[in-house]
């Protein structure tokens, strides 16, 4: 059986404990910011290592999966890249209708990796999604040339 204390009540306030940041964290902004600009000053791995940090701490941030997908591919990091491009898909596929993933960097990286039937299907289905991208025809002209050849 519980009894009342007869001691003085703990009135002592306690403090909300903040999350832990690393010293070299700014934010969300500021991490694609310094990424951005690394990427001007032909620096990817630092802009790599800038957007690993940044996912660590905002794993649900899209924009830096997509640029980090793209980074890795420019380093010829394909298996990286794919799984990079593949999340940031099912994140911004997780805030819209439900449909089958696809984009132009995955394309590209399945291309690469030798996955040249999925990413034609792939780039198929963009074009669908996408008819008015002329960017998307040229990646297509491309990769008939590279096959016809």
């Amino acid at each position: 059986m519980l009894t009342a204390s007869a001691s003085t009540p703990n009135t002592r306030q306690l403090k909300a404990k903040s999350a832990p940041v690393p010293g070299n964290w700014y934010g969300v902004a500021a991490g694609m910011h310094a990424a951005k600009e690394a990427i001007a000053n032909s620096d990817l791995k630092s802009a790599e290592k800038i957007l690993n940090e940044l996912i660590a701490f905002a794993p649900s941030e899209t924009s830096a999966w997509q640029l980090l997908a793209r980074i890795q591919r420019k380093l010829g990091k394909i298996e990286a890249g794919i799984q990079s491009a593949t999340r940031a898909l099912k994140l911004q596929n997780a805030r819209q209708v439900p449909q089958t993933p696809a984009s132009s960097t995955l394309a590209r990286l399945l291309w690469q990796q030798g996955e040249k039937e999925h990413a034609v299907k792939m780039l198929a289905l963009l074009m669908m999604r996408q008819p008015e991208d002329p960017s998307l025809q040229t990646l297509k002209n491309d990769w008939e040339r590279e096959t016809d050849s």
